[in-house]
């Protein structure tokens, strides 16, 4: 039975095949911490509308922003364990809380997708919204000081995308808004933001890996793409039994 070859093997650059360094990954981490500030930067205008929206009692509107600050959360999910509590703050759930959806405890983006979705209630939604700004406006200021650790960093790249595959098409993460599609998108960018902060580091050990990424995160764009109807994807919920295949297809090639 033929064996694969280790990465040893298949590199093209005998002797620089070992784990990259912490020292290696300091630039790429700095790199990539100011795309996590830049990114909540962007967020909290998406915050701040979803907010007003919700105390004017526009569904639709509050609906859309919260899309839109979804999204940017997923493009920065390489720097998730670097947040702590904050982390919880913005993207928690409900899963292990006494009481689980009712909990006092369940706050963020998913707190506040219940009340839109699942309660169909702006009203509801305005305190989560509110709370929700603050701890966004906390975690870009705490940003510059988070540490993110370099071993973890090295390995998000494929983890990003694993998590979509378990937790968005699951339907786990998103379940009233089933917003899978979206946020696959964003974590497509975002992989391609860590990928380009270590592209130098892979390239001295094997281009070819490099390459392959950068191919199976255009097929889960292609994919994604052939999906969208006048620039925006459905509910993961209302894809066609075949597309959702497709999507899972594509997704699942990009970690392997």
């Amino acid at each position: 039975t033929a064996t694969a070859q280790t990465y040893a093997a298949r590199s093209p650059a005998p002797g620089q095949t070992g784990t990259p360094t912490a020292a290696m990954l300091r630039r790429p981490i700095a790199r990539y911490r100011a795309h996590v500030r830049r990114e909540l930067g962007r967020m909290l205008p998406d915050v701040r509308r979803l907010r007003e929206a919700a105390a004017a009692g526009d569904l639709a509107a509050a609906r859309a922003a919260w899309l839109r600050a979804d999204a940017r959360y997923e493009t920065i999910g390489a720097a998730y364990g670097a947040f702590g509590r904050l982390d919880d703050a913005i993207n928690g759930t409900p899963a292990g809380l006494p009481g689980g959806p009712r909990s006092p405890r369940f706050a963020g983006l998913h707190r506040v997708e219940l009340a839109l979705w699942g309660r169909r209630s702006t009203t509801d939604a305005v305190q989560p919204a509110r709370r929700l700004y603050r701890a966004v406006a906390r975690l870009r200021a705490h940003v510059r000081r988070a540490v993110i650790d370099p071993l973890d960093y090295s390995l998000r790249a494929h983890e990003v995308l694993e998590d979509s595959l378990h937790l968005q098409l699951a339907g786990r993460a998103s379940p009233w808004a089933s917003a899978a599609l979206p946020a696959l998108a964003a974590n497509v960018d975002g992989t391609r933001v860590v990928l380009r902060t270590v592209r130098a580091l892979i390239d001295q050990r094997n281009p070819q890996v490099g390459r392959d990424a950068r191919r199976s995160l255009d097929r889960v764009d292609g994919v994604l793409a052939s999906l969208r109807r006048r620039g925006r994807l459905p509910r993961w919920d209302a894809v066609a039994l075949r597309d959702r295949e497709r999507v899972t297809g594509a997704d699942r090639k990009s970690v392997v």
